[in-house]
């Protein structure tokens, strides 16, 4: 392999220095030597034993991060990322051994002729040139940006002092710059070939155009005016400009202006005195929106200052009202003002100076339609109060051009898997009773698609009480307008109408999901402005990259086009994910793993074999290392089930082994994951290489629930899949430790309550009494929480009042006086998802009974603990725990001394 190392001196190895200072004679003499003793000593070569992992190597295994790929396929990209060093980005051809190396890492685009990488860093730039490894350095930048279809790079860089900062345009090919001074402010167009942009000099500022065409470049005076610009979009065509600014000759308010760019500039202006008459309204500091075809501008309107509706509230009350009957309660109304404002979407229409008003205080939101004829408008809070996360939604279509609007559906969920959009806006589909729906804006007709195709399209997500989650619809196949839907392993084709559909998999048959990759098939969105609301535009005549995962727990990908159908890409019982694609070329780079084997980075191109680019940690291979299978053990219910069983590094049959139980409602998606050995987080807390290459069973059990009985539900399925380790033979029944977080926390707490046959607990930020949590509000999101009890993960499925002894019996607080197994417990001071009071509530049972626990705060820490010396230390100390209560180890003076 041919490799060059940026930044540092390529040196030769020290042995091969001293061999080439040697004669001809020495060196024969010296190789002679080495062939004797291989000839007289075989088994040198024959060595097969590993190492023992400590914590001394850890500092050699790294995280494949950020791959590549460029547009002609034939080079990639990888950074890896270290846990205890400084990080390397890597640039590896495909085709042949050439590398670039470039320490420290960094954030690399690859340019789309594939000649040359553009490398940032810490305020630094380079460009690599992919042929010969010649590297320019550009020096330190504020940004940058490919304009021209990546033909040119547009650099910021530092200006003078208080004159802005500079742009400088350089080519790719040429190298040739064009330079732009003491800029303000500046906006790319959307295809990349114009740039708007301010200047100010002496309190005046100028917004300037300029075309990046091929003829000779040179800017135009747009405007002029000693207000700024605020709010300065483009136009999707590109060929159109909005924004605001003051008023000019009463300093008041704001105006809205939009100009349509050709050879003649055209400039609109808003009066908003002829369009909004007597109305109390006035432009509000709020983005712009415009059409696709140029014709209209979504802007805001906002209560003049001094009018009743202007008056917002403050936290200066001398009191809090909170009325039982409201529909939202105080926490959640003073986090949603936040977000929240008075402000009104209107449409206008510069050519005729038409306005309409498009959302208002009953309907205070409105998502435009792509095409800008019609939005969805609703009112989030029309449902309330109810006691789920997310109140259901009562959408209504409304014209843009005549303001009349209609009923589309009551009380259907917010999240846009639920609702979505044709990308001609002909058509909005959505979910509700099972079935999936399309409602035809010019007919004004809704049609049921999927009533009379014998699937399932919902499913119970993890037993919960809540709405069905619908299996998801990624978006519409630009050819025919047909929309993509899923159930629970095919992938559907169904047009519009409800009379044509098509299955393109038979997952079914081979209990495979497939599942449209957006990342390497997606076309485009229809809509860029309202996320929740997004489709994927997908071209099923160039083709589908499809994700495939097993039953088995199989994964790979698949190829499809409506010419040769399904294709293999790759699929093996191992983890493949992260796949890239080429976008010229049928190259692909994917990442592959299973436990015992490292992540390593793939290249494909189609019809060839594969062949590996990058393999960090091969020398993995060298250590002694777990291994990961399935167990099966049966439900509450009596029904077969599995989890994912990791054993210790040199195992030996027949012995028996500490064993702790990782608790967290499904788990069995862990029997490929490869968790590189860390004192930091990774997979969890708790590092199942860490554990296993200290001579531990690591046992992953899935569970399954009962609505009302979270606690037994946990209980029964860890008891059994416990239960069938030991009957194995594997794990010492006396040396057995259990750990969870979060509701793993909560799991672990109530299962020590009713049994007594773990060694020790950990359980970190924990909810441990049911019924204060129920009856209190959570900071995140400032709802009371009674939703994760009735709807959500917590599975009672009923209010407390409905439900109340189940509450007291799944609350582990009100089981602490049964709890004899030693139990650490940990838990973020800051927590704003779990209340770190949870933790000390079974922390004061526990004392006041004189129970054996230790409970970890970390001040200034969250549900995550993000800081990495407290990572490092809450590792540590989950190790010496386990280690003393499963191996015999002393103590260490954290867990008895008195602290003073």
């Amino acid at each position: 392999m041919v490799t060059r190392v940026h930044g540092k001196n390529r040196e030769v190895p020290l042995y091969l220095e001293r061999i080439q200072g040697m004669t001809k004679i020495n060196r024969e003499v010296l190789f002679s030597f080495i062939l004797l003793m291989l000839a007289t000593c075989p088994l040198w070569g024959q060595v097969t034993s590993k190492k023992s992992l400590t914590p001394k190597d850890y500092h050699r295994w790294s995280t494949l991060f950020l791959p590549q790929i460029s547009d002609d396929g034939q080079w990639a990209s990888y950074t890896k990322q270290y846990d205890y060093g400084e990080d390397t980005l890597f640039i590896r051809s495909t085709k042949g051994d050439a590398q670039y190396v470039h320490p420290g890492g960094g954030q690399l685009e690859f340019t789309p002729d594939g000649i040359k990488a553009v490398i940032s860093k810490e305020g630094a730039l380079q460009l690599q040139n992919l042929g010969n490894g010649d590297v320019e350095d550009i020096g330190p930048i504020l940004g940058h940006e490919m304009v021209l279809n990546g033909t040119w790079l547009l650099i910021k860089k530092m200006g003078a002092e208080n004159s802005g900062y500079n742009l400088e345009f350089r080519s790719l090919k040429t190298g040739m710059t064009f330079n732009l001074m003491g800029v303000d402010s500046h906006l790319i167009s959307p295809k990349g070939d114009k740039l708007l942009y301010i200047t100010k000099e002496k309190g005046t500022y100028a917004l300037q155009l300029l075309d990046l065409g091929p003829s000779k470049w040179e800017p135009v005076e747009l405007r002029e005016s000693v207000f700024p610009f605020q709010r300065l979009v483009w136009g999707p065509s590109g060929n159109s400009v909005a924004f605001l600014q003051k008023d000019g000759e009463t300093n008041e308010g704001l105006g809205l202006y939009f100009l349509i760019i050709g050879s003649k500039m055209n400039w609109f202006r808003l009066d908003g005195e002829q369009s909004f008459g007597k109305v109390e309204l006035q432009l509000a500091n709020y983005r712009l929106l415009v059409a696709p075809d140029d014709s209209k501008v979504l802007f805001g309107l906002e209560p003049q200052k001094g009018t009743p509706e202007s008056k917002v509230l403050t936290n200066g009350e001398i009191v809090e009202l909170w009325h039982a009957q409201d529909p939202l309660i105080y926490p959640r109304r003073q986090l949603l003002r936040l977000f929240q404002d008075k402000t009104r979407v209107w449409a206008w229409w510069p050519r005729t100076q038409k306005t309409s008003q498009l959302s208002t205080p009953e309907h205070p939101n409105a998502i435009p339609l792509p095409g800008f004829d019609h939005a969805l408008v609703y009112n989030p809070w029309d449902n309330e109060p109810q006691f789920k996360r997310d109140a259901d939604m009562d959408f209504y279509l409304k014209e843009l051009a005549t303001g009349k609007q209609q009923l589309l559906q009551e009380k259907l969920p917010y999240w846009g898997k639920y609702v979505g959009m044709s990308e001609d806006g002909n058509y909005l589909k959505y979910f509700k009773n099972g079935d999936w729906w399309v409602y035809h804006v010019k007919k004004g007709i809704h049609v049921n698609l999927t009533e009379n195709l014998q699937t399932d399209w919902s499913f119970l997500d993890y037993g919960r009480k809540e709405d069905e989650v619908p299996y998801g619809s990624p978006g519409w196949d630009k050819e025919g307008n047909m929309i993509l839907v899923y159930d629970r392993y095919d992938i559907w084709q169904i047009s519009p109408d409800g009379k044509r559909h098509k299955r393109l998999t038979r997952g079914k048959e081979k209990s495979i999901q497939y599942r449209i990759d957006r990342n390497a098939s997606f076309e485009h969105d229809n809509t860029h402005y309202f996320s929740n609301f997004m489709d994927g535009i997908f071209d099923g005549g160039e083709g589908l990259i499809l994700k495939g995962s097993g039953d088995d727990l199989g994964s790979g990908y698949f190829f499809w086009n409506k010419k040769k159908g399904l294709q293999t890409l790759v699929y093996k019982p191992k983890r493949i994910y992260g796949l890239k694609k080429a976008k010229d070329t049928q190259d692909y780079m994917y990442l592959e793993e299973t436990f015992e084997e490292p992540t390593r980075l793939v290249h494909l191109k189609m019809g060839q074999n594969p062949k590996t680019l990058a393999d960090p940690n091969a020398f993995q291979s060298k250590y002694e290392w777990g291994r990961s299978s399935l167990i099966g053990y049966k439900n509450k219910e009596g029904e077969e089930i599995e989890g994912v069983l990791v054993y210790p590094a040199g195992y030996e049959p027949g012995k028996k082994y500490p064993m702790v139980v990782h608790i967290y409602e499904q788990q069995r998606y862990r029997l490929h994951r490869s968790v590189i050995p860390t004192e930091y987080i990774k997979a969890d807390y708790l590092n199942p290489s860490v554990f296993a290459a200290e001579g531990y069973f690591v046992l992953y059990p899935d569970i399954d629930y009962e609505i009302g009985k979270p606690g037994e539900s946990a209980l029964a399925c860890v008891l059994s899949s416990v239960n069938k380790v030991v009957d194995m033979g594997l794990a010492d029944p006396e040396r057995i430790g259990l750990y969870g977080a979060s509701f793993g926390g909560f799991e672990t707490t109530y299962i020590i309550s009713q049994t007594d046959i773990f060694a020790t607990a950990i359980a970190g930020v924990a909810i441990t009494d049911l019924v204060s949590s129920y009856l209190s509000i959570g900071e995140a999101r400032g709802l009371d929480e009674a939703w994760r009890y009735e709807h959500h993960q917590l599975r009672m499925g009923d209010s407390f009042k409905d439900n109340f002894q189940n509450f007291i019996e799944n609350s582990p607080v009100y089981q602490a006086h049964s709890i004899n197994t030693p139990l650490l417990g940990w838990v973020g001071k800051d927590d704003r998802n779990v209340h770190w009071t949870q933790s000390v509530e079974l922390y004061l049972a526990l004392r006041r009974l004189k129970k054996d626990h230790v409970l970890l705060v970390y001040p200034g820490e969250k549900h995550a603990i993000r800081d990495i010396e407290k990572q490092k230390d809450l590792t540590r100390r989950i190790k010496e725990w386990m280690d003393h209560y499963l191996k015999g180890h002393r103590k260490k003076e954290w867990m008895v001394k008195e602290q003073q």
